[in-house]
């Protein structure tokens, strides 16, 4: 009985050796040669995004003069600074008679929790009408810091916004992170 389950033992052994093992899904022929090409959201500066309704097509971070922010978003608050964030919608606000009615909020707070700015309507009653349809797609805030005492280095402030539709549900939530030198 040893001398047949050692046999036993050893062809299993030999049968294993030439086994595969292979694992696919769906249909592999259709797969094969398939490339979708998918628009993907340009979204830089460690910019945080939730969007409902409308779509993102690209947001950054610049200076007031249009100078791009470095990298890891750490700056010198030594001297007063603003920080446009720029968003480019690519569809979402409801447009009437060619003009969309949208608002914003923005909110600065030091890491400690101190808030520094809270603006519930930056566009207030600045367009009762609207604004053109074409200017609505690209939404700039900016971000003044201007510091009475210096911080220790890496100090971060976080800047949190919403854009809104007026006229719709659709939004865009975020926030970003400025570091101190």
């Amino acid at each position: 009985m040893r001398t047949f389950n050692t046999f036993l033992f050893i062809l299993t052994a030999f049968l294993l050796q030439s086994c595969e093992f292979s694992c696919t899904v769906g249909n592999k022929e259709d797969d094969r040669r398939k490339e979708t090409t998918k628009k993907i959201s340009r979204i830089y500066n460690e910019i945080k995004l939730q969007e409902n309704g409308v779509k993102v097509e690209k947001a950054y971070l610049v200076f007031d003069d249009g100078e791009n922010i470095p990298e890891g978003n750490v700056l010198d608050f030594t001297e007063p600074v603003k920080v446009k964030m720029v968003m480019v919608i690519e569809k979402g606000w409801k447009v009437i008679d060619g003009k969309s009615s949208i608002d914003a909020s923005e909110k600065i707070e030091a890491e400690t929790g101190e808030v520094l700015l809270n603006e519930e309507s930056l566009f207030g009653n600045r367009f009762p009408e609207g604004m053109p349809a074409k200017d609505a797609r690209t939404v700039a805030l900016t971000a003044s810091v201007n510091l009475k005492n210096p911080v220790q280095p890496l100090t971060a402030f976080v800047v949190s916004f919403r854009v809104w539709d007026k006229n719709s549900e659709a939004f865009v939530t975020g926030s970003y992170k400025l570091y101190a030198k």
